[in-house]
């Protein structure tokens, strides 16, 4: 998982960053582990941006999202290609069709990235295991809770509504109507 600027873990040493570009306005800082942080430097006027909620999810092995839900070309996963497939609570299996990663913006104005499988599911969940193996704190309360980097001490809240916690996410990159 890709964790956000702010939420990540501390860089293994000797991992040195690299810059690449991806269109006008967007470069991406990566390491040898092709973990990376966006930066944006100027909107687009043909797209978009969205508010999407995601589920945070003790359960789930992967952060996973329904096709279409966020912009962006879905490109093969190591487990898609290796046709693994996820299980339902319900014991069926779900086909990973690869992952789409996502760029947003937390309601904190922290820039973040990550990769969401894809599969057909209802909603999109955040993976607890991934925020957790990537150096953060998920603390669940009555009310809501947050995420918590434990290098840098930033937070992000989470939001508790008819029994799960939600995280909401701004999404650029959608392209907006009538746009060419």
């Amino acid at each position: 998982m890709m964790p956000c600027r702010g939420l990540r873990g501390p860089r293994p040493a000797g991992k040195p960053r690299r810059v690449q570009a991806f269109g006008a306005g967007l470069r991406v800082l990566l390491d040898d582990s092709d973990d990376c942080i966006f930066e944006m430097s100027g909107a687009n006027a043909d797209t978009e941006e969205r508010l999407i909620e995601v589920v945070v999810d003790s359960g789930a092995v992967q952060s996973v999202a329904p096709p279409g839900l966020f912009p962006g070309e879905v490109q093969p996963s190591d487990m898609s290609r290796t046709g693994r497939t996820f299980r339902a609570a319900n014991g069926s299996r779900i086909r990973n069709l690869g992952q789409v990663r996502v760029a947003f913006t937390s309601a904190e104005g922290h820039r973040c990235n990550m990769p969401f499988q894809v599969a057909e599911v209802q909603h999109a969940l955040l993976s607890v295991t991934h925020l957790a193996r990537a150096g953060n704190v998920v603390e669940l309360h009555a009310d809501g809770g947050t995420i918590r980097n434990t290098a840098t001490g930033r937070t992000m809240a989470l939001t508790r509504r008819g029994g799960v916690y939600i995280l909401a996410l701004r999404v650029a990159g959608f392209p907006r109507q009538g746009a060419r």
